[in-house]
């Protein structure tokens, strides 16, 4: 620690402080409020792996530090026990594995925008019903919002 310390100092300490405060992107409410953003796109895979991804663009989430609403989500979305979305998809025989998140990089997650993404690795048959697949998942993400959140789910 002591010698990474001493090369920091050193490759550092001769840029300036121009005492200028960080940057703040807060006046751009709607950064992917474009037509683009708003598609279904198939993507051909090298590998024969079939995987639905859906991501949200959400405002800022950083003032939430402290109780962590993604992760609170993210653990209800990838719960995998009885009434769960992936036991309802394993049923089906649709679905191998569900997560979703946010990986809290400067790009997920910064002062313009957070980004939630639930990843579905799909079967075979799973794929052939994409659409019903996005449907559970999109009708299981209703009812969380529906329902709110519940003391008895947080870890």
């Amino acid at each position: 620690l002591d010698t990474l310390e001493k090369w920091v100092t050193e490759i550092f300490s001769e840029i300036p402080n121009n005492g200028l405060p960080k940057p703040s992107f807060g006046h751009l409410t709607q950064p992917f409020d474009t037509p683009e953003f708003h598609k279904l796109y198939r993507v051909v895979p090298i590998r024969k792996v079939h995987s639905l991804s859906i991501t949200w663009a959400l405002p800022p989430q950083e003032q939430y530090y402290r109780v962590k609403p993604l992760h609170y989500i993210s653990w209800l979305v990838g719960h995998e026990g009885k009434g769960s979305v992936l036991s309802f998809l394993r049923k089906k025989f649709w679905a191998l594995a569900l997560y979703g998140g946010n990986g809290e990089t400067g790009f997920e997650q910064n002062s313009t925008y957070s980004i939630f993404s639930i990843s579905v690795t799909l079967t075979d048959e799973g794929y052939k019903h994409f659409y019903e697949v996005a449907h559970v998942v999109f009708q299981y993400v209703k009812m969380l919002q529906k329902r709110g959140p519940d003391k008895r789910q947080v870890f």
